[in-house]
């Protein structure tokens, strides 16, 4: 029996390029990964959370642990010529009904020529200019982009992140079990494998006697 896992992204997101790199490889097989572009920006208005570039000790230190990890792992690392971007053009083109069969290799093209060539990524030139010279067809993914189909079908992901309880990304749905971040990974592979080792009974015990914080003034 096949396992779907709803893989919640986008191409503004370093972690979720780095989520991309290893999530296939790490799965049994019995998994099979939908890759499902987001807006960031409405999940975190939503929650009304901060992005993490908003907050420079933040941003400053996320990107020195970027580096590293490239690293230590052995790939290329470097990021969008601006960061952030407006991310809509590439999320769209990266749409299953958009992309169709092809959408692998749109995404891959994609990640690559941002997070490893560093093009402007909020540009649909040089974006257009990556698919060309990955051999696909660019000009009828562009336009199909812009269609009221693909429109509506990102808005469609982001709906149904939000009622999943997406608040960023890279996220993972597996039989409605939320996980987040490229560094939940682990966990999501246990629980795939059946060997999650929550303890179900105490989570609740502890999240309904823990009151939500409050905000503190010094």
């Amino acid at each position: 029996m096949t396992t779907e896992v709803k893989f919640y992204f986008d191409f503004l997101s370093p972690f979720s390029y780095f989520a991309w790199r290893s999530l296939p490889a790490k799965l049994p097989p019995h998994c099979h990964v939908s890759f499902l572009p987001v807006a960031l920006g409405p999940l975190l208005n939503h929650w009304g959370i901060k992005g993490p570039g908003e907050v420079q000790p933040k941003r400053e230190f996320l990107l020195k642990q970027m580096l590293r990890k490239s690293v230590r792992e052995g790939f290329p690392f470097t990021t969008p010529k601006t960061h952030p971007f407006n991310s809509l053009f590439a999320q769209r083109l990266a749409l299953k009904e958009v992309a169709g069969v092809q959408q692998g290799a749109v995404i891959k093209t994609l990640w690559l020529a941002g997070w490893e060539k560093r093009i402007d990524m909020g540009n649909p030139d040089e974006l257009l200019a990556a698919l060309r010279e990955a051999g696909l067809p660019a000009d009828e993914l562009y336009e199909k982009s812009f269609s009221a189909e693909a429109k509506k079908a990102l808005k469609t992901n982001i709906a149904e992140a939000l009622a999943y309880g997406v608040f960023g990304v890279p996220s993972f749905v597996v039989n409605d079990e939320l996980f987040w971040g490229e560094d939940s990974l682990p966990e999501l592979v246990s629980f795939v494998q059946g060997q999650d080792v929550l303890d179900r009974a105490k989570f609740q015990e502890l999240i309904s006697q823990t009151p939500r914080a409050a905000g503190q003034s010094l």
